[in-house]
């Protein structure tokens, strides 16, 4: 099954990392960066200053997918990036966070190499759990999924058999570009910037997901398992090359356009979902730790989350409508990228319907689009539907209320400046 309107829930990745282990918004979690994201640069880099945020991220003992999975009989093994905490935090390590096994996962974000040993000894981003590889000549992806393999013989084969989440998470395609030097040959030599080593990245990732399901197969469990591929935000189109394009979509990774946010989603689920069928519903990354428990059979706690199930979706039926919801009051990078790339910049977004609505932060503007008749978003009609920009405005605000979402702050004051719409700026709010 291909999800063509799945989203991330940020267009950085910790946020939606987090969210997809928790079943809630970053608006609500209060992660609304990567850990541990930016400091300050002062007025004259940023115009306001960073939000009171959650910088340490998940914690142990909060109602999490695995721990949740883990205590209804699952096995649980996280293998690859984490992510999810800040460094020296419990929850930096994922067994603190209900996963029984952990392979490489850690506060880090990126690895130091791809290439062994993954990271020289005392590195800060050195990837744990591969030392009995650090000498060998496996490419990261093909090293993680050597572990991923072996951890899925041992859930399968286990002599008390139960059932098993594994969470795999490759560190591609994050920075560090760096090839696959087996797979260079297949790619011309004369590709722009750095889209040759990145190539190697995703087919080595295309790779791995293939002997997973290769796996399966062979152990005979295929028809019993779901499997569940997505990315964590869209692609970096901004520098480092760049690397790829999310095109026909606007923006990439950390901007406010639906390049940074819409991402692939396949869901392959053997006798219960309908073979190369195509879900064009929203969703987002909220919604996996709902969907997941539902398909597990597994009560939803007594805890308020924010996604849905989407079990209806992969059966064949609706979902009720909902608005779908975006914060990202932070800058990402440096401000010579912002002023190069307008749309990297702080802001929020709701969407409802075809409609969505970003509000701009430092210009304490919205702008309004209809991605049914304007994917690409370069047809900005808040100008000329100022009742209904009105209108999702408001609801934006109520959603950010709610959950006392953390905002940009006045560099002097140290004061949270006005929710969306309720700016003194003039056209902030249409009449």
């Amino acid at each position: 099954v291909k999800f063509t309107q799945a989203y991330a829930a940020s267009p950085v990745c910790s946020p939606t990392r987090t969210s997809i282990l928790s079943g809630r918004n970053p608006a609500r979690t209060g992660i609304t960066n990567w850990i541990p994201g930016e400091g300050n640069s002062g007025p004259e880099q940023q115009r306001w200053a960073l939000p009171e945020w959650n910088q340490t991220g998940l914690r142990a003992g909060d109602v999490l997918l695995p721990a949740i999975l883990a205590a209804n009989g699952y096995q649980t093994a996280h293998i690859g990036k984490a992510h999810f905490a800040i460094k020296g935090s419990p929850g930096a390590d994922p067994t603190n966070l209900g996963f029984k096994v952990n392979i490489g996962g850690s506060h880090i974000g990126h690895p130091g190499s791809y290439l062994p040993p993954y990271g020289k000894a005392g590195h800060s981003h050195r990837v744990p759990g591969l030392d009995d590889l650090r000498e060998s000549e496996l490419y990261l992806n093909d090293a993680l999924t050597a572990k991923a393999l072996g951890v899925l013989d041992a859930f399968a084969t286990n002599p008390d058999p139960a059932p098993f989440f594994i969470h795999f998470a490759h560190y591609a395609v994050h920075t560090p570009i760096q090839a696959d030097q087996s797979r260079l040959g297949g790619y011309a030599d004369n590709l722009p910037g750095s889209q040759r080593p990145y190539a190697t990245m995703i087919e080595s990732m295309d790779d791995s997901l293939g002997k997973m399901l290769q796996r399966l197969e062979q152990l005979g469990i295929a028809d019993n398992t779901m499997v569940v591929f997505f990315s964590d935000n869209g692609g970096l189109v901004t520098h480092g090359g760049p690397p790829t394009t999310c095109a026909p979509l606007s923006g990439g990774k950390g901007t406010m356009r639906e390049g940074g946010t819409r991402v692939p989603m396949v869901v392959r689920w053997p006798g219960h979902t309908a073979v190369d069928s195509i879900i064009s519903t929203p969703i987002i990354s909220d919604d996996f730790l709902p969907t997941l428990l539902d398909v597990a059979g597994v009560a939803l706690p007594q805890q308020e989350f924010d996604g849905v199930s989407l079990l209806p979706l992969l059966q064949g039926n609706d979902i009720p409508p909902r608005d779908l919801l975006w914060h990202w009051p932070h800058y990402w990078a440096g401000s010579w990228l912002r002023e190069e790339f307008e749309i990297v910049a702080p802001f929020s977004a709701l969407r409802s319907g075809d409609w969505k609505v970003v509000w701009q932060w430092d210009q304490q503007r919205a702008e309004l689009f209809n991605l049914a008749d304007d994917i690409g978003e370069h047809h900005d009609l808040a100008p000329k539907q100022r009742e209904l920009t009105g209108r999702m405005l408001a609801k934006l605000s109520a959603r950010l209320r709610a959950v006392n979402a953390p905002r940009p702050r006045d560099h002097h004051s140290g004061e949270p400046v006005p929710w969306p719409g309720q700016s003194k700026v003039v056209g902030a709010l249409p009449d």
